[in-house]
């Protein structure tokens, strides 16, 4: 049974593209389910497979059902034939990664897959330790305590690379991290990464969720 988990926090941050995405899920033979802290125990055995669209949703699921698939929506999208992907002819987007992404290659290949077959031009970043380590304001604020109780020991390995700073300076360092884009349009695929770019970048130029870009 496939199941799509449609975080409440991209619910709130993109109402329009969420709903979109649980309609065609729907249509799609997928269960859509609700929030991932109680609705991972919808998941039993080897045969689920829970579908994504946050790092810390498939962080939850994947430590409390490890029996089951976890994979991106991304990954979903990209092994469907024909999805009507939108031609955005050729424009120039700056993709950003997100920390808690760092080890899953299969979800940034799709996503980059998904990003060419739309017809975008990716700009890839350097690839400097601060990029690879970005992730909005997750790394600089406090954790939720109930990340611990549901999943300790992946956000116990998060925390150790958890450096808190004030709301000054963290809108500092967004607004000063996100001087190095070029591109009108910068695309990413996390909340605490669309939020921190929101916050960080300057006017004239945009942050999108790749989420958005499949969803116009």
């Amino acid at each position: 049974m496939q199941y799509y988990f449609p975080s409440c926090k991209f619910t709130q941050m993109k109402p329009e593209t969420s709903e979109k995405i649980k309609n065609f899920m729907a249509t799609a033979g997928v269960r859509v389910v609700g929030c991932c802290r109680p609705g991972h125990k919808a998941l039993s055995g080897w045969n689920d497979t829970a579908i994504t669209v946050c790092e810390t949703c498939s962080i939850i699921i994947g430590e409390n059902r490890p029996a089951a698939k976890v994979i991106s929506l991304y990954e979903f999208i990209d092994s469907l034939a024909e999805f009507p992907l939108p031609d955005y002819k050729g424009e120039r987007i700056t993709l950003q990664d997100c920390y808690r992404a760092k080890e899953k290659a299969a979800e940034k290949a799709a996503i980059r897959s998904l990003l060419r077959k739309m017809n975008i031009k990716i700009v890839e970043l350097p690839g400097t330790e601060e990029e690879i380590n970005f992730d909005g304001s997750f790394l600089l604020g406090a954790m939720r305590p109930d990340n611990f109780t549901l999943a300790p020991r992946r956000f116990a390995e998060i925390k150790k690379d958890m450096t808190p700073k004030t709301p000054e300076e963290t809108d500092a360092w967004l607004k000063e991290y996100c001087r190095r884009f070029t591109t009108e349009r910068v695309a990413c695929y996390c909340n605490s990464c669309i939020a921190g770019l929101q916050q960080g970048l300057p006017e004239g130029k945009a942050a999108v969720h790749v989420a958005e870009l499949l969803f116009p």
